[in-house]
Order: structure tokens, then sequence, then C-alpha cells
């Protein structure tokens, strides 16, 4: 049912003085009360969005014949149930409103506020009708304030109702765990789907080993056989391919017709906000107009009820610290009233909520003085923040740049608890603010907690997950394109230069960082902030059920719950928040230099040298294993042939004339052989004529280095041109 008030107004509280009725037992039995409650609900919602109505646009005589049926329906249906009190109540809130209507009651604020506590009253009484008599209301005090149309000067308007904790009674909400049960049930059904694809591959790669299996008994009395159990098996696979697709096709369908149950629209929250918002508002003696756009839009009942808490916060902070006092306004040029908006739509799988005020603004230069303050940044990485960073300080623990204390701020409680809510439930946030115009804050949520599409990695042996709005691009790299800027190492994308970590250093699983020619990178995107996070490999992208890590691993950092894969293996979800938190505090990858180093030391490529001299051999073969080469040395073109009979090169280099066969004759014989055709060859030889170079291009070489005019730089130079 709908929410039961904590408190009401000085002479209004449930623990002051009340009338019990020996009925309310009875009537709690009766199988009526519980239909006239839902009944009730709903009228009770349209007074208090009518009356908050009326004081936002003004008196409306359609909005007011609106109000006087629900309480006048609202007085019958309580009689018939036999709630006399409630049914007195909304007798009299009828008759303030019909005075309101013809004029003879004047319409104000504090009218607004009557309005307000009759129907904090009516909802008590429902919920007196559901407890036995545990709750009590002083149904007098509220019934003289209606008559007289005005609360007594100590009732303060923050004595409000507290709407913290409570919930409203709806099919959605009354059979949660039920619901909690079915799409648990149904993500274990799609989970099995995914396994039965994993059994056809391997159902699959057995057929392809007996068909390599039968070619070897095609000759064979068992070849019949073999052929019959190979079409029984070609039909398991196709009979196994239907029923996978069916089951896939009815899991999805169930499960998404059973997360439509756990959908709510954005009203389900955002109706209560206005009141909120308007007592708080009153208390700071400012004046505010909030409105609401999109509240259609449908979000998982678990999401709503962690987005609340955020949303409050925010708009909170934006009444209090941003929307200045009504004279301030005028004399800025502002309207009177403060302007606050909460937009949502949605973005693919995601909603977008917008929440902007015209207020005066973050100022980043008070922020930094804040910041130096309190020792959250030193002065000179204050002075080196650019505004848009420093304006993410706001959501720092503690921080707060109110001087004093009150109810509402200086506590250093409010804005993180935003970014901590929000990485809970996998969303994100960027922050826009202009000094004197206001503040923008966008939170982009999933629309479920239960399920999202993550892509899979490998890190040293292991699978992980991230979910995929946070994975702007996935790179492949060369070690070259990593460059060091400011102490530490990054890479160049579109002109920006994104800082580059490493998951399993980020998981300290491994402190060793491997080096390879080809490296995966993905680019993560968080709080407008970017960091390119090395990985093993990815696995592709999957449909993710979200499973809770239990009580044991609830404080284990990086990761943000896990998840079952299509194999069957658990997987861990990663916390895209705590690993960019993380990858400030580590110092650089040194990737640069291991892979330098890793340079220096790995072999370039194997060369087969082929020289009768031993002199000119030794000599090249010193050269080229002092860079990196492995070097055989062949003493004549036979020698050489029979080498390449046993391994493969990556290059020759051999001289002409030698006993036997000479180095024209050996290139037109590496030439013909396949496993050597295109092998460069190296001629190095003392004759220089133009005759001898066209011998040598025309027997295949693709290099002449004459000896006479032989140095160790052109050798290298060429021999790495020619392999690379």
């Amino acid at each position: 049912m709908g929410c039961v008030p904590d408190r009401l107004p000085d002479g209004l509280s449930l623990n002051g003085p009340f009338r019990e009725f020996s009925h309310v037992s009875r009537m709690k039995k009766s199988k009526y009360v519980d239909i006239f409650i839902r009944e009730a609900e709903e009228h009770l919602e349209s007074l208090r969005k009518g009356i908050l109505s009326l004081e936002k646009e003004g008196l409306s005589e359609e909005q007011l014949n609106e109000l006087l049926r629900s309480a006048h329906t609202l007085k019958g249906s309580a009689n018939m149930v036999d709630l006399v009190e409630l049914a007195g109540v909304a007798h009299r809130l009828e008759d303030l409103l019909k005075n309101l209507q013809s004029g003879e009651q004047e319409f104000s604020s504090d009218l607004v506020d009557v309005l307000l506590v009759a129907t904090d009253a009516i909802e008590a009484l429902m919920a007196q009708a559901q407890s036995s008599g545990g709750i009590s209301v002083n149904v007098d005090t509220v019934v003289k304030a209606l008559e007289s149309g005005t609360l007594d000067a100590a009732q303060d308007e923050a004595n409000a109702p507290d709407y913290k904790g409570t919930e409203r009674r709806t099919s959605v909400r009354a059979s949660v765990e039920r619901l909690d049960q079915l799409v648990n049930r149904m993500g274990e059904i799609l989970l099995s789907q995914k396994a039965m694809t994993a059994r056809q591959a391997q159902m699959t790669t057995l057929l392809q080993e007996l068909d390599s299996s039968m070619g070897h008994l095609q000759a064979s009395d068992d070849g019949s056989s073999l052929q019959s159990l190979r079409g029984n098996m070609v039909a398991l696979i196709n009979d196994f391919e239907r029923d996978r697709l069916q089951l896939g096709y009815q899991a999805e369908d169930v499960y998404q017709r059973t997360m439509e149950l756990r959908l709510l629209p954005l009203a389900t929250i955002t109706d209560e906000f206005e009141r909120s918002l308007r007592n708080l508002a009153r208390n700071l003696k400012k004046e505010v107009n909030f409105t609401v756009k999109g509240q259609e839009v449908e979000l998982d009942r678990n999401m709503l009820d962690a987005v609340k808490p955020i949303l409050l916060h925010v708009l909170n902070n934006a009444i209090d610290h941003g929307i200045e006092e009504p004279e301030t306004r005028v004399r800025l040029g502002k309207l009177k009233a403060g302007q606050i908006s909460l937009e949502a739509r949605y973005e693919g799988s995601f909603v977008q909520l917008t929440i902007r005020d015209d207020g005066q603004g973050l100022n980043p230069e008070k922020i930094r003085e804040t910041a130096i303050k309190r020792g959250v940044l030193s002065a000179a990485d204050a002075a080196a923040m650019s505004d848009e960073a420093v304006i993410y300080l706001v959501f720092e623990p503690g921080f707060s740049t109110r001087e004093f204390i009150t109810d509402v701020s200086g506590r250093g409680v409010g804005l993180d608890v935003v970014k901590s809510n929000l990485d809970q439930i996998k969303g994100n946030l960027s922050l826009h603010s202009e000094v004197g115009s206001g503040t923008e804050l966008l939170l982009r949520l999933p629309l479920s907690m239960a399920i999202f599409t993550g892509l899979l990695v490998e890190c040293c042996g292991e699978t992980y997950v991230f979910p995929q709005h946070y994975v702007a691009e996935v790179l492949r790299i060369s070690p070259r394109d990593i460059l060091e800027e400011m102490g530490r190492e990054v890479i160049r994308l579109r002109e920006a230069s994104i800082p580059l970590s490493s998951l399993s250093r980020l998981l300290e699983v491994d402190a060793s960082t491997r080096i390879s020619e080809r490296l995966t990178v993905l680019v993560l995107s968080f709080r407008e902030q970017s960091m390119a996070l090395l990985v093993d490999r990815t696995l592709g992208l999957q449909d993710v059920v979200v499973k809770d890590l239990g009580c044991q691993l609830k404080s284990l950092d990086y990761f943000s719950g896990s998840t079952i894969l299509g194999d069957g293996n658990p997987a861990l979800i990663l916390s895209v928040a705590d690993l960019f938190a993380a990858n400030q505090d580590r110092q650089k990858l040194q990737l640069l230099q291991a892979y330098e180093k890793e340079q220096q030391n790995a072999l370039r490529g194997r060369v087969l040298v082929v020289d009768d001299s031993i002199t000119t051999r030794t000599m090249e073969k010193n050269i080229l294993e002092a860079n990196h080469y492995e070097v055989v040395v062949a003493v004549s073109g036979f020698d050489a042939l029979e080498k390449l009979e046993t391994a493969r090169f990556d290059l020759m280099v051999s001289d002409v004339e030698m006993p036997g066969m000479t180095g024209f004759e050996l290139t037109k014989k590496v030439r013909q052989r396949d496993d050597s055709r295109d092998m460069p060859v190296i001629i190095v030889s003392s004759l220089a004529s133009d005759d001898d170079r066209r011998q040598g291009i025309e027997a295949g070489a693709q290099a002449y280095i004459v000896k006479g005019n032989f140095q160790q730089g052109l050798l290298l130079e060429t021999v790495e041109t020619l392999i690379s």
C-alpha cells in the first residue's frame, strides 16, 4: 500500500492523542478492505499530484473537479467499509475544496500545506485499517486544520512525512520474491541453451574426426557400417540444432516477458519527488519549479530502487547548492523561481537521465580552494587540473564547499553517495556546469541489473567480463605504437593521448609484462575519462546473467558480480570504476623498456652463409650474430643444398667462386626448390664487373655486394631490408 508517514506536523503526531475504534480488527478481516485500499491508493496519488499542480500552475476548474471527485469517492468508499475516521477526513477535505472552488477560501501555499497534511492523514488511516490498530492517528487535529484552512504556526513543514523505506503496494512489489525466482530460472534456461551450443560444436568436431577416419576405411568391410553411423550422427546433429533453436527462441521470449513484469515507469518514484523538493525549498526560503519529462520510461524494479536515492541526492543538492534565493535571482535577471528539470529517454538498451538546473553553477576556483584546504589535492595538482576535471571533485567522499553544517549541507555526505551507488548499478555519469548559468548531470543506466551484454576477455588464463557499455573500442596495436608522455605510457587515438595500463597488473595476478608484435587493447570509457587496457585476447560478446558474489566475497576489490558462461564455467564481472581508481595509483608499465630489451635480445632471423674462405665466412658470421641473427655456415654449394634439405632459412649470403658449384649455380638451384624459392639471396663476391652483376640478377639474387667495397653496415642494412 501507500507509504506510512513517520511524522505529521506538531499536534498531528501519530504518537499524540487519538481515538481507537474496536471495529478496526473486525474491518481488517473484511475482504472488502483490501479492495478499498487498492482503489484509495489511486485516488490518494491523484490528490497529491493535483494539489501540487494547483500550486505550480494556479487554480484550474478542471483540476479542482478532479480533486473533488477523488475526495468524494474516498469519502463514499470509506463509509461503505465502515472506516469512519477516513471518511470524515475525506469529507472535510471535500468541503475545503468546494470552498476553494466557490471562492470562499483564498488559495495560498499555506493552504497547500493543509491539503497535503490531509492526504498524509488519509494515508495513515489506510495503514491503520490494515494493521489491526497498530497505527494511531490524531484525526481531530487534522479535521480542525481542514475546517480552519490553516496550520498552527508551530507546525513546521520540516515535520512533513518521511517516505524513506516505504513501499507502494502493487502487484509487482507484492510478488517480488516470486518474480526474482522466475527471472533467475529463465536466466538458467538461457545458460542451458548456450551450453547446448557448446555441445553442438563438440559433436561437429567428432563428425569431422569420423570423416577423417572413414578415408582410411573405404576399402574395408567396415566401410558400410561406418557410413551408416555417420548418417545417424548427421541426423542427430540436425535434430539437436532444431531443438536448440526452439529452446533458444522460447527461453528468450519467456525471459523478455518476465523482465517486462519487473519494469515500472519512472513516475513510480518521481511522483514523490515533487512533494519532498517543495518541502526542502520552503525550508530554505527558496522557490523551485520542478518538471519531469519522460515519466513513462520504464526501468527494472531493482534499478528504480537503486536510482531513487541517487536522484534525491542530486535534486536536493541542486536546490541547496545550486538554486539562489528569490531576491538574488531577480537581481541577476533570472526568474524568481529556480528551474529544475529531470528528463528520461531511451538510448538503445540504456536509459539516460538528465538533471538540469538554472542556478549558480559550480565554481572551479572555489572547488580548487576547498580541495587544497581539505587535503584532497596539493596546490600544484589543483593548478594543473582543468576546470572540467576539477568539478568532478564534488563526488569525492567528505567533500563539501559549505563552511557551516546544517541538516541539509556541510556534512560531506551527498554526491559521493551518488558515485558509489552508480558504480554498484554499473552506471556512468558526466557533469557539465557554467558559473552563473547552471549545472547539467547526465546519468547513463542499464535498463536492468539482472542481465547485460558483456565482453569476455582472457587474462593470464582466466576469463573475465567487462560490461559492454564501458568498452569504447577494441584495438590491435604494436609495441611501436606506445609512446611516453609526461612520465606515463600512452597510445594515440584520433589525436588524443590515452593512458595505457594492463589488466594483469591492476588485478595483481601477474607482475610480468607479456610482449608480442600484436597487442590487444580495450579502450574503456568512464565518466568522460578514457583508459587503454592490455588483455591477452578477447573472446566475444555474450548476454550475461548477473549472480551475486555471496557474503564471503562482497568486499572483493575490482569485481561487481559473477556469471556462468555458455560452457558452464564461472567468470567474474569486472568493476570498471575500481579499475580506473586503481590505475591512478599504479606506476607505469615500462612496456617500452621491456620491448626494447626484448628486441635487443631477440633473434632477428636465420641466415645461411656460404663461402669456401674460412676468413670471409667467419667474419660474416660474427657480424650477423652480433646483431642477433642466427647463422649457419656452409663451405660449398653442395653443402648449402644439404643444409637447405634439413632446415629453413630467412636469407642466404653466398660467394660466387667456389669449387664444384658457383654461387650463381647455387642461386638458380635455390630458386628451383619449392621450400626456398622465395628466400632472399645476397651475393658477396670479389667479381665486380657489370656482367657479373647481371649474372647474379639473372640467377635470382636480390642484392650484389663487392668484397673490395665491403662494409659491415651495408651488409647489415641489406640483410635487415630483405628479411623484414
